[in-house]
């Protein structure tokens, strides 16, 4: 069995399908790059892997836990799976330490001073290891963001889930986000991705997913993807994306 298994997968808002008979299997140490134009269902396809959305045909199985059975105990599962968005989401009241120290706390209720020292590793992995003690709001949105990378690291996840995380980030910051992302591939943590940031995916991911109309549309390595597109959909979206 894969290490994450999406089986037949629908969704639905309302009478709008936004996921269509989607499968898909992601093997340990995957790095899977998700692209296509806004609406096409990437971002719902994320959230369904860890439960944030609910599936209305179909079965996500993550490390053996299907995701949708309503006896699953998805706090934990998504102790596991580390999520960041778009938004860093980070208390600016709160130092940079004690945003990441947070979760282990809380969540796997370790002592303050092995949370810590989580914080500590996880900050230092993402470059960042000079600003524990900074406060959230003095630092620039790339530090942010790779603040929100180390606060779910700190948790120890199986699995990422990156979600257009540096659309928001003016150009000159964005490199060094990716960077960490980049170190972390190296690593081999197991992660996908929505991004429109096409060299990255090229030069990183094991896999690239094209999506259109709630589908997977097509799907292979880098070179395949971006250098002999199959379809009149794929080449259209990277005509309009890479020029």
């Amino acid at each position: 069995m894969a290490f994450v298994e999406l089986r037949s997968i629908t969704k639905k808002f309302g009478d709008h399908v936004v996921l269509r008979d989607i499968d898909l299997a992601v093997e340990k140490g995957e790095v899977i790059a998700i692209i296509g134009r806004s609406g096409s269902g990437k971002s719902t396809l994320l959230r369904c892997v860890n439960g944030l959305e609910g599936v209305d045909a179909g079965d996500v199985v993550v490390d053996g836990v299907r995701v949708n059975d309503a006896k699953a105990d998805l706090r934990a599962l998504r102790a596991r799976i580390g999520f960041v968005f778009q938004g860093y989401n980070l208390f600016p009241h709160l130092t940079v330490e004690r945003n990441i120290t947070l979760g282990p706390l809380i969540v796997k209720h370790v002592g303050r001073e092995e949370a810590s020292r989580l914080a500590r590793d996880a900050l230092r992995r993402v470059g960042l290891a000079d600003k524990a003690h900074a406060y959230a709001d003095q630092l620039s949105g790339g530090q942010q963001q790779r603040v929100a990378i180390a606060r779910s690291l700190a948790m120890s996840p199986m699995l990422m889930l990156f979600d257009e995380i540096t659309s928001a980030l003016d150009p000159e910051l964005v490199g060094e986000v990716l960077r960490v992302l980049e170190a972390m591939a190296r690593d081999g943590m197991t992660m996908l991705l929505v991004t429109h940031e096409m060299n990255f995916a090229r030069r990183v991911a094991s896999r690239v997913l094209f999506m259109h109309d709630g589908r997977i549309w097509e799907q292979g390595p880098a070179t395949d993807i971006f250098e002999a597109p199959r379809t009149d959909e794929l080449q259209n979206f990277l005509g309009a994306v890479l020029n």
